[in-house]
């Protein structure tokens, strides 16, 4: 049995992100000494400064446990969540309720359990989103501004509950949360590298961390032992730039897909927790972000210009100039129809995508992706038909089939919703689409309260917490919209609950 005198060590020197460097090899008891000297100590110490870190952090605090750690690996804090779309599915928010618009937690599950193809866990999300209006309240009180009358109705849902950051992305709610958690006594620290977990027996009592570590190199920082009390919460988020490990998790991932994620997403504190008998579930499950562009690197502005494009818009195939799919489906559907699109070379046949410019010239969206020239303003059907090599007298055929569909307010050949979607006519503001991959459905298996899981037994590990995307077995095969920022943030309130009930504070 590894304890406190025989823990894990990683290889000096490998570059982070190979499995190499994520499985670590067994170190000898003399490694330790007779036993650990302590640097230093915390009630509560939380990998990871994302959504689901921050909400614990401050949630916890706030339940009255004196000394809360957060360590981030990066030298910013925020991770995945400062860089996505800022969207956040909140049932019964305030342009729903100003509106008369009837939602509830119950039929945002309803709504997931459908995406997630009979993989779901309905008591998880029923908990996730039970705690939806407590997260919104959070945002707002920490001073999260929301786009004012904002309230839309995103892929794979079926009632609008989608509101949004200002600056359309999570940044706006990190840096917030950051904010308030340091101004409430939350230690926060970057450049800290975990390395391991210190066990004794099926507890966990502390972490082993590389200080002042220097990504990507692991020969940089010093050593330190943190003796953590209460416990250790793991909100790492998933492992999507760790492309050795999804090769191996998933053979199938096609190799033309670039990957949304930060840097640091490599998921080597799931990994280490695996070493020490916490069960994972559902790691083949990668999910890809069907609003990727070719012409640009990362999560980039395609998300948001895309975000016009299935409400309004159209998508067409470049090998026939016609629509193939429901542009507002889920993820999993449209990336799925995307990728189809093949030369006869097995080459991408990179789909266009396309809206009105007179109805957004100025929209920061636009005004973006024209500068960046992951998108180009195209004055005539003819022109778009030159640029994409497609047949300019089918295109306008599509177009005239798209416009018939709008005024009829049904579409017969995808069953797309229609209620948003424009009579369409030049100029075109027109980007060409591609998955990425975005998302990790699966990690580190909890119960109801955010326990992990050990393999051994099923049963709850003594101190070993997981929150938000770290975790697996909540959204089955496909996450919905806006429900990662509700899953992290919803965590903290959880999580903070049951640590209080588990050392009864």
């Amino acid at each position: 049995m590894r304890d406190r005198r025989s823990f894990l060590k990683f290889g000096a020197g490998v570059a982070i992100g190979s499995v190499a460097a994520t499985i670590p090899a067994m170190a000898s008891t003399n490694d330790c000494g007779p036993a650990i000297k302590w640097d230093e100590t915390h009630d509560i110490i939380i990998i990871g400064s994302g959504f689901g870190g921050l909400s614990s952090a401050i949630n916890i605090k706030r339940s009255g446990i004196k000394s809360v750690l957060v360590l981030e690996k990066m030298l910013q804090f925020g991770g995945n969540s400062a860089i996505n779309g800022g969207w956040f599915a909140v049932p019964g928010n305030p342009i729903q309720v100003s509106e008369g618009v009837k939602d509830s937690p119950a039929l945002l599950v309803q709504d997931q359990i459908a995406a997630g193809r009979g993989m779901a866990s309905e008591e998880h999300l029923t908990a996730i989103a039970n705690r939806a209006l407590d997260a919104f309240n959070l945002c707002v009180d920490s001073g999260v501004r929301f786009r004012e009358g904002f309230n839309m109705l995103v892929g794979g849902h079926s009632i609008a509950r989608a509101v949004r950051t200002v600056d359309g992305t999570g940044g706006e709610i990190t840096r917030n949360l950051y904010k308030v958690a340091k101004s409430e006594g939350v230690d926060l620290r970057n450049q800290q590298y975990v390395e391991d977990f210190i066990m004794e027996n099926n507890k966990v009592i502390g972490l082993k961390v590389r200080r002042n570590f220097r990504y990507p190199d692991l020969t940089t920082g010093e050593i330190v032992f943190i003796k953590a009390n209460k416990g250790v919460v793991v909100a790492t988020g998933g492992f999507a730039m760790n492309k050795q490990l999804c090769k191996l998790l998933d053979p199938s991932i096609d190799p033309t897909m670039d990957c949304t994620n930060a840097k640091g997403a490599t998921g080597e504190v799931t990994l280490t927790a695996m070493s020490h008998g916490a069960l994972a579930v559902h790691m083949n499950m990668i999910q890809t972000g069907h609003w990727g562009s070719p012409d640009e690197g990362g999560f980039g502005w395609s998300n948001a210009l895309l975000s016009i494009t299935w409400h309004e818009g159209m998508v067409v195939s470049v090998l026939n100039g016609k629509r193939f799919m429901n542009e507002r489906a889920d993820r999993k559907y449209c990336s799925d129809r995307i990728l189809a699109n093949r030369y006869e070379d097995n080459s991408p046949a990179y789909p266009i995508a396309f809206f009105n410019y007179n109805d957004h010239p100025d929209d920061d969206r636009v005004v973006r992706a024209l500068r960046d020239e992951m998108a180009w303003k195209m004055d005539s059907v003819e022109q778009m038909a030159t640029k994409f090599n497609i047949d300019p007298k089918t295109l306008q055929e599509s177009i005239d089939l798209h416009n018939k569909h709008v005024a009829e307010r049904k579409d017969p050949l995808f069953d797309r919703v229609m209620d948003t979607a424009k009579h369409l006519a030049p100029p075109f503001v027109v980007s060409r689409i591609w998955p990425k991959v975005h998302y990790c459905m699966g990690g580190l298996k909890t119960d109801l309260g955010c326990r992990v899981i050990g393999s051994k037994n099923l049963e709850p590990m003594k101190n070993l917490y997981a929150v938000g995307e770290a975790t697996g077995g909540v959204h089955g095969t496909t996450r919905l919209s806006s429900c990662a920022c509700l899953e992290g943030l919803a965590g903290g309130f959880i999580v903070a609950e049951t640590i209080n009930s588990d050392n009864k504070v």
